[in-house]
């Protein structure tokens, strides 16, 4: 699976089965989570320790389909978007994101890799960013993600992204 982010999050994770498929109301519409493909996050998202429990989902937009929901299983209220990223991409070096892999003790040809992403309204039009500082790491097939904060300032909280 190494170098192949994107295809994993699409094909593994965003499978949905009928019988564990339901819909709700996300902050971005109604969206279908798939409850047997729960993450568990074991200290939560930065910021946010007692949520520890998402899934992904497609983004109820086309216009923004390269992207990702991650949406909390305990609060219909909390999702993010997210970015899903090849081990070789241009906004994180590798290297840094194989040590992450190391660190979390999570095998390189089994993770996904997501970046939170903000989107800021300056003069009526939406810029967005991704959070290069803190990606997503998420083991595949155990289904379990930490949010990796890099312990250097090489990289951006808000990070461009052109569309």
């Amino acid at each position: 699976m190494t170098g192949s982010g994107p295809a994993v999050i699409n094909q593994a994770v965003l499978a949905s089965s009928p019988p564990e498929s339901e819909e709700i109301e996300s902050r971005f519409g109604r969206i279908t989570i798939n409850t047997s493909q729960q993450i568990h996050f074991p200290t939560g998202m930065l910021g946010m320790p007692d949520h520890t429990r998402f899934c992904l989902s497609r983004f109820p937009s086309e216009k923004m389909a390269r992207f990702t929901l991650l949406q909390s299983l305990d609060d219909a209220a909390l999702s993010f978007i997210v970015l899903p990223v090849d081990i070789a991409n241009p906004i994180i070096d590798r290297e840094d994101l194989v040590q992450a892999a190391q660190d979390l003790e999570m095998p390189l040809d089994d993770v996904a890799i997501l970046l939170v992403v903000t989107v800021h309204r300056e003069s009526g039009v939406a810029k967005l960013t991704v959070n290069s500082r803190a990606p997503v790491l998420m083991h595949v097939t155990r289904r379990v993600a930490a949010q990796y904060v890099f312990p250097h300032t090489k990289y951006l909280i808000r990070q461009p992204l052109s569309i």
